[in-house]
């Protein structure tokens, strides 16, 4: 990608994000904090044991109370050695090839979330990374119902990651719940830059416009890129 084009993805991203005054995507969401758990077979990328989580529940476009959104998980755990590790996921389908498809949700209790972009886990191929809850959710995409049922009880996930084709691997158990204020040490999750070694999003250019689109939205916030 030439500078030029850079400047002018950042440059979109910044200018509606001042025009909002908040992020373009996911403007409306809930702190939390929480634990993940990996499986064993994914202790090599995420470390043993339980792992502190940073994370968020949000609406994409924002739309009132109870209306349909497409909505947004978003995660920061320490991985194996300590590095922040971010994921950025969003409702899909449920069907087999729908789950590959951003949809709005009609509720959190059903919302199932999915990467916009496939992983490359170590020597993997292309891998897709989901989320679905587990345990009882509001009825409704309602913030505030969420942050009274948050208030009762802790959210679960489960992560899982598939290749195309192949059946779904369960990835790690999470549970979230509202974060204290000296918890929540971020405001934004940058999984093109904040991942091990290991691991890459794929195709790396597609990644590349994301990332400064990331930055463009940060920027227009006032926020340090």
């Amino acid at each position: 990608m030439t500078d030029l084009a850079a400047d002018a993805v950042r440059g979109v991203f910044s200018g509606v994000a001042k025009l909002r005054h908040a992020r373009v995507f996911h403007p409306n969401g809930l702190r939390l904090s929480g634990r993940l758990h990996a499986e064993p077979g994914y202790e090599y990328l995420f470390g043993t044991g339980e792992r502190a989580v940073l994370a968020r529940l949000s609406k994409g476009i924002g739309t009132p109370a109870g209306l349909p959104d497409v909505l947004g998980l978003a995660l920061r755990v320490l991985d194996r050695d300590d590095h922040p590790w971010d994921f950025a996921l969003a409702t899909t389908g449920t069907g087999s090839l729908s789950r590959f498809v951003i949809t709005p949700a009609r509720s959190w209790r059903t919302a199932r979330y999915g990467c916009l972009m496939p992983y490359r886990l170590g020597d993997s191929a292309a891998t897709w990374i989901f989320a679905e809850p587990d345990g009882d959710q509001p009825e409704t995409p309602s913030l505030d119902a969420l942050a009274d049922h948050l208030r009762a009880e802790p959210a679960t996930f489960v992560l899982s990651a598939s290749e195309m084709g192949k059946p779904e691997r369960r990835l790690a158990e999470v549970t979230l719940h509202p974060a204290d204020p000296g918890d929540y040490r971020t405001d934004f999750f940058d999984p093109m830059t904040n991942h091990p070694d290991e691991v890459r999003i794929l195709p790396e250019v597609i990644g590349r416009v994301r990332e400064l689109a990331y930055v463009g939205s940060r920027s227009g916030r006032g926020e340090q890129p």
